[in-house]
């Protein structure tokens, strides 16, 4: 189902500010290569875009990667569908990675997030790319705050996602932790790109869209300092742990 073009109260993410979010996010080549995941929804597709006027700047490139995960039937259209959208907007490449072979009844997002982490850090190992950037954003950083702090998380859990972590040895790259879904959605609307909205989004037989109907922030932006005081503690912690390892090996 494709995402309505509709009115926004914003022009979206501007370019400026997304270089200075990804620039945080370094060391870069000179003429940057970096792999996006697209799932055709407006939070990867808004990141494809943008990733793509960044490098385009620079002299680099984006690689954009699509996970089929054959779970519902129109799946490999919607695929097909991105890869359309991409070249029309000149993106340099578009790959469909597919997850073959027999699904779990039980735990099957878990799963299905296990093979396609599997699927994009294999394609980018074999192309010779080092960064993948994963388009979660700040209302998702805030559920999977609540989801920990359910879970009677340390400060660890409750600092959320890590804005760059190593997987397999490709770096896992979050730019937009800090941007809103709607900031994305806008982001989209201002350059008339279409999206894909997955109905599984909304299926509340998943924790995570329970959450989302909760409506734990009013306005996502309100937990930015929790976060950020999280985040800083988990710092602290990590730099210690390190210190006292060092210490052991001397």
């Amino acid at each position: 189902m494709h995402g309505q073009l509709r009115p926004a109260s914003a022009a979206g993410v501007p370019a400026e500010h997304f270089a200075r979010l990804i620039a945080r996010l370094g060391p870069f080549e000179p003429k940057p290569v970096v792999a996006v995941a697209v799932s055709g929804g407006p939070d990867s597709m808004a990141l494809a875009l943008l990733l793509d006027e960044w490098a385009g700047h620079r002299g680099g490139r984006v690689e954009a990667i699509s996970v089929d995960h054959g779970l519902r039937p129109e799946s490999a259209a919607e695929a097909e569908q991105v890869g359309r959208w991409l070249a029309a907007r000149r993106v340099t490449r578009h790959t469909i990675l597919r997850w073959t072979g027999g699904k779990p009844e039980a735990g099957l997002q878990a799963a299905a997030r296990a093979a396609r982490y599997r699927l994009l850090t294999e394609h980018c190992r074999a192309e010779g790319i080092l960064h993948l950037c994963l388009a979660h954003h700040l209302d998702d950083q805030v559920e999977t705050r609540a989801m920990r702090a359910a879970r009677q998380s340390g400060p660890a859990g409750l600092a959320g996602m890590s804005a760059v972590r190593d997987w397999s040895g490709v770096r896992l790259l979050r730019p937009l932790l800090g941007i809103t879904k709607h900031a994305l959605q806008a982001t989209l609307v201002a350059r008339g790109q279409d999206w894909i909205e997955d109905p599984s989004n909304r299926n509340p037989a998943f924790e995570r869209v329970r959450w989302r109907g909760q409506a734990v922030e009013a306005d996502p932006r309100e937990a930015l300092p929790a976060l950020h005081r999280a985040g800083l503690e988990r710092a602290r912690l990590e730099s210690e742990a390190a210190a006292g390892l060092c210490a052991d090996l001397e």
